[in-house]
């Protein structure tokens, strides 16, 4: 997610409360504010403006996965709880802002999530855990492409997304990738690692038929890389659908395999 300078600016005030729109907070509680998304700071003598450390956070993530889940924890409804100000009038003025970006908030449940304006969740949780510069750069161009017709870049883009978290995942268990380039034996090197095999007695009927699912998810991803990504000759001319269908299956498919290593470690 990518916004301009004057709407950082502007969102770096919401958030410390320096408006009529968000609860107040402190340094110290900045501080565990911005905490949560990986800094490590500590609140002590000489500690710059309140507005200014937001602002410098906030362009330190600005272009990567982490400022829709630092916008996303500013409209968290606990953090209005017993406050005078209201979330949704909160979430309604962010909005005015962050339009202007092609960005907006939308109600997922209880929480607000933030999309852009094709409707396009923008980052999963998991995902936006990874510190991987060329991952954040593949999210970033998989929704930005689709909001700028650039279909079959977007394709490519979600199969190179899919390809960097498997290999990123297959670095921690320290194995020798070799086949670079090939989608498919990369995931099959990722299941006998992670015990994902969907012939495995272990799982129920109903997980068995997820997994092989997401065995044609890879073969799709694979075969319309070839056919109407941009790393080929286009055999066909993608449509919207088409890309969007690519990239929220690479992120599906990206988010469980993160969750699925996190909680084998976990363990």
């Amino acid at each position: 997610m990518k916004l301009s300078e004057y709407s950082i600016n502007k969102l770096a005030k919401l958030i410390n409360g320096d408006t009529d729109f968000f609860p107040y907070m402190s340094g110290p509680e900045l501080v565990d504010f911005f905490n949560q998304f990986g800094f490590r700071d500590v609140y002590s003598q000489g500690f710059p403006s309140r507005w200014a450390y937001v602002e410098e956070k906030l362009l330190e993530k600005n272009g990567q996965p982490l400022l829709a889940s630092i916008i996303q924890e500013s409209v968290k409804p606990i953090r209005f709880f017993d406050t005078e100000y209201n979330v949704e009038t909160a979430v309604d003025h962010l909005n005015e802002l962050i339009t202007h970006d092609n960005y907006q908030l939308i109600k997922r449940g209880k929480e607000y999530k933030v999309v852009n304006h094709e409707g396009i969740h923008l980052e999963p949780e998991s995902l936006a855990e990874i510190e991987n510069n060329f991952l954040e750069e593949q999210l970033r161009k998989c929704d930005e492409k689709i909001l700028t017709k650039d279909y079959d870049g977007a394709i490519t883009n979600a199969r190179t997304l899919v390809e960097t978290v498997i290999l990123d995942i297959l670095k921690t268990y320290e194995v020798e990738y070799v086949h670079k380039g090939d989608l498919l034996k990369a995931y099959s090197e990722i299941k006998k690692v992670m015990n994902l095999n969907p012939g495995d007695n272990r799982f129920p009927v109903s997980i068995k038929q997820l997994l092989s699912g997401l065995n044609s998810i890879i073969n799709g991803l694979a075969t319309i890389r070839n056919e109407m990504g941009d790393a080929h000759t286009v055999r066909y001319t993608p449509e919207k659908h088409h890309a969007k269908l690519a990239v929220n299956s690479a992120k599906t498919i990206g988010e469980f395999l993160i969750d699925s290593f996190n909680k084998q470690q976990y363990k």
